[in-house]
């Protein structure tokens, strides 16, 4: 694909190359400069900031290097177990509100995005009941997001293999994007390349299925080898022996992304990497390559035609 850097926004997630981040400040402001200063890189997608001087830091560098930035509270919702769609009224709203407290501390640290994702899947609840709870919170979350001038994305995830969230396969994504599109302003969807063979679909149903709602996208890897090591949502290194996807599986995202215009010659679309560091693996290595893995599946589009966007 042809001049690719004027189309696309290219972000590293922060969180799953550094891990040790979470807990040790030195690792934390190391690799934070080590993404901040690497070009190729005009987004970073990071998880929560606790502490407040930590968050203006972020919020000055950002300024300083150039940079947009993601606050992902897939983290705060996982580590705290919240639940947009409980059937506990006061659950429910114990997740909504310290997601719009997440919000505040998003502004401050300078990001523009959060991502969130729904709570457990729960085989006793009726389906329609707690896909309108979840619809009720996403009202209260778009219209904290707007006021605060944030988009917020809502991400595609595994519902029986790892994770097991209540929200979803793509068809569900668009049944519930048909819900609220007329009552929402900042939410959209956010798809994962490694989510797709997890929810047992292929990349060209999931692209079409969810393309009038895309936000933002991200590439991974995944393994569906129950007996390898990585199984489920671990996000290996593309290449990956037990995995599914490499150059030929990125290029194909890409491709259906081409044809639905998600990608197009009137703006930059977010496309996000995400790779998971295991025990005995470099971050720089594998950082190095996922950026050879995408420009390999961009040149293998090069004659691919871009549509001018609306």
């Amino acid at each position: 694909m042809k001049q690719w850097q004027e189309m696309l926004e290219i972000s590293l997630v922060h969180p799953g190359l550094w891990p040790n981040a979470a807990n040790d400040e030195k690792v934390w402001e190391h690799s934070i400069r080590t993404v901040l200063e690497d070009s190729f890189f005009e987004r970073i997608e990071i998880a929560p900031i606790a502490n407040s001087n930590r968050r203006r830091q972020f919020a000055e560098w950002l300024r300083v290097a150039n940079m947009n930035a993601s606050y992902l509270l897939q983290p705060l919702i996982f580590g705290k177990e919240l639940n947009l769609h409980s059937s506990n009224k006061e659950e429910q709203m114990q997740a909504v509100n310290q997601i719009m407290q997440a919000m505040d501390d998003a502004v401050e640290a300078g990001a523009d995005r959060v991502a969130v994702i729904s709570g457990p899947k729960n085989l006793n609840e009726q389906y329609e009941d707690e896909l309108q709870r979840l619809c009720d919170s996403l009202l209260l979350l778009d219209k904290a997001a707007k006021e605060r001038n944030l988009q917020l994305d809502l991400e595609l995830f595994d519902t029986d293999i790892d994770k097991n969230r209540f929200f979803g396969n793509s068809n569900m994504a668009a049944h519930l994007m048909n819900l609220l599109e007329k009552h929402t302003t900042n939410l959209s969807l956010l798809v994962d390349l490694s989510h797709v063979p997890l929810l047992g679909e292929d990349i060209e149903e999931t692209v079409h299925n969810t393309n009038n709602w895309l936000g933002h996208v991200h590439i991974g890897n995944c393994s569906i080898d129950r007996k390898d090591d990585r199984f489920g949502d671990k996000h290996p290194y593309f290449g990956y022996q037990n995995g599914c996807h490499s150059v030929p599986e990125v290029a194909a995202f890409l491709k259906d992304l081409i044809e639905v215009g998600y990608i197009n010659r009137s703006g930059k679309a977010g496309l996000g990497i995400e790779i998971m560091t295991t025990a005995g693996e470099e971050p720089g290595l594998l950082m190095a390559g996922a950026k050879r893995t995408l420009i390999k599946a961009l040149q293998a589009l090069e004659d691919a035609p871009i549509k001018d966007g609306e």
